[in-house]
């Protein structure tokens, strides 16, 4: 069998070393040339709160997609949803017959690419664990967490069995016959704790020990929710959180509401719990890329347009990181503070 890793980011780093760590053999696409010379001498560093460990035994390392063997049967693509189309169109010649792509990104990409390919092919993989790159072939993990995989078409394949089994071994890992409705459930997380790290510059923990931008959390989850529900979606609980109980109210904010503050309670927690978890949009711009803002607050504003949903505090979200992008603003509180006067002007709260 034959299996490659595209996407050597924070999460890639983990799972990769995590795999090989774990006597499963598989060639990782470095990128850079220093990325590749530090696995070939040293290996694949990972540190934080699962100890500190390096791997270098059953990593077969090249520099690019091109530089992969043909037929192969799995490939994990770790890759930026800004990058993935690209990875996908340069690799799928490199694919066997019978192959399986697990696709462990942000955002709902596997919608593009089920028109592409036969989605019995296609397997889902939702990562709620937090990394972040500390250099060349390096991590640190930052939080624990699980991941959730499955096919997007098709019934549960023997394979999937093994990949559940190998996977638990970075964090504990399940199998689900609904990944669409988990993709979603997670890409509402993911539009508030990669936005608001690139507007504010903070760490999850610092945003969240305030009061305003927790309601803001809460509203562009709110916004989402919304969405899911007319386009059909199930909600899931992630990390045993009910996304859909976290949807706000106006009600609920105007005077005291024991719902409301249950739900501060809630993000209160996830700020603790992921307090060193840094914004990896944040980490694209402070490195001169694109962020995911497309693929994730993006997403959302075109589902709720296309449903007559309002999303406005996504959109809002949406036109402020693409200022950053473009180098007219800098990550500020003053910026995190805007987005909590925006939250307040569409709820009505003085």
């Amino acid at each position: 069998m034959k299996v490659a890793l595209v996407g050597l980011g924070a999460i890639g780093t983990v799972i990769a070393a995590d795999l090989a760590q774990n006597d499963f053999p598989l060639y990782v696409v470095c990128k850079h040339q220093e990325t590749l010379d530090l696995i070939e001498k040293r290996g694949l560093k990972v540190t934080g709160v699962s100890g500190e460990y390096i791997v270098k035994a059953n990593l077969i390392p090249v520099l690019t997609i091109e530089d992969l063997p043909e037929e192969l049967d799995i490939v994990f693509m770790v890759t930026k949803l800004t990058e993935i189309q690209d990875a996908f169109d340069r690799i799928k010649s490199k694919l066997s017959k019978d192959y399986t792509l697990v696709t462990m990104t942000n955002g709902m990409y596997e919608e593009k690419l089920a028109e592409q390919i036969d989605g019995n092919n296609l397997l889902g993989c939702v990562v709620s664990f937090g990394a972040t790159r500390n250099g060349h072939a390096e991590a640190i993990k930052t939080s624990l967490g699980e991941m959730v995989i499955g096919r997007t078409k098709g019934a549960k394949q023997e394979i999937d069995a093994k990949l559940v089994e190998l996977l638990s071994e970075t964090v504990p890992t399940t199998y689900s016959d609904n990944i669409t409705n988990e993709k979603f459930s997670k890409l509402l997380i993911n539009v508030s704790v990669a936005s608001f790290g690139v507007i504010s510059g903070l760490m999850l923990g610092e945003m969240l020990a305030r009061k305003m931008t927790r309601i803001a959390f809460l509203t562009v989850m709110t916004e989402g929710v919304k969405v899911a529900e007319a386009k059909g979606v199930q909600l899931q609980k992630l990390n045993n959180l009910n996304i859909s109980s976290l949807a706000l109210t106006k009600k609920e904010l105007h005077g005291f509401s024991f719902k409301h503050f249950y739900k501060q309670i809630i993000i209160k927690t996830i700020g603790r719990k992921y307090k060193k978890l840094r914004s990896s949009s944040l980490q694209s711009i402070e490195s001169g890329r694109r962020t995911e803002i497309d693929f994730l607050n993006g997403y959302l504003v075109e589902q709720g347009e296309k449903y007559n949903v309002p999303t406005p505090l996504n959109k809002y979200v949406l036109d402020e990181v693409h200022k950053f992008e473009e180098g007219k603003k800098k990550p500020s509180l003053k910026e995190l503070e805007k987005l909590e006067q925006k939250t307040k002007e569409i709820w009505g709260i003085k």
